[in-house]
């Protein structure tokens, strides 16, 4: 992307095509966190933290309780990606070691003892390695067409919601647990 002169300029593009949709329900998913004073994580090793937060800032839904640890560039004055950010985000590098090299976003969460973890990838169950708590919901989102993996998504995630469905068990639980 850097030898091919990848710029801010071309990210603002990709998201002004406004091909990127959110799953039904994450507005409110979102709302329900922020009103609450919950902070959320989100973990990408695919999407560009620049771009994941241009994305949620479009839809205005990126409020101060969300907090992005993705692959990011140190940019120029022209604009233009010069090299990564260290460090770099892997599926295999996605847990609390990672996240303690973000001292911030660590230091909100770190006394955090109820964790709802959601993921797409078997993977994702990691992301609560090394993190001390008392209660963990993992929700599986699983998107795949072939059924080969559901049986271990079933294994690895208390709850699977199948295909591209809605956030609508996670608000309700969510709301459940608020009120």
């Amino acid at each position: 992307m850097i030898e091919h002169g990848f710029s801010k300029n071309h990210l603002q593009k990709i998201v002004e095509t406004g091909l990127i949709q959110f799953r039904e329900g994450v507005k409110e998913f979102l709302e329900i966190l922020n009103e609450n004073n919950i902070p959320l994580v989100i973990m990408s090793a695919s999407g560009v933290g620049e771009a994941i937060k241009l994305i949620f800032e479009r839809n205005n839904f990126f409020f101060d309780n969300i907090n992005i640890i993705a692959n990011s560039f140190e940019w120029d004055e022209q604009g233009l990606a010069i090299k990564p950010k260290e460090p770099i985000i892997h599926s295999l590098n996605k847990d609390e070691t990672l996240i303690k090299n973000f001292s911030e976003i660590f230091a909100k969460i770190k006394d955090r003892k109820n964790v709802i973890l959601l993921g797409d990838k078997l993977g994702d169950v990691a992301m609560v390695d090394g993190f001390e708590h008392d209660n963990l919901l993992k929700i599986g989102f699983f998107n795949e067409a072939s059924i080969e993996n559901l049986e271990s998504f079933k294994k690895d995630f208390d709850v699977v919601i199948l295909k591209d469905g809605s956030m609508d068990f996670v608000n309700n639980f969510l709301k459940e647990v608020v009120n």
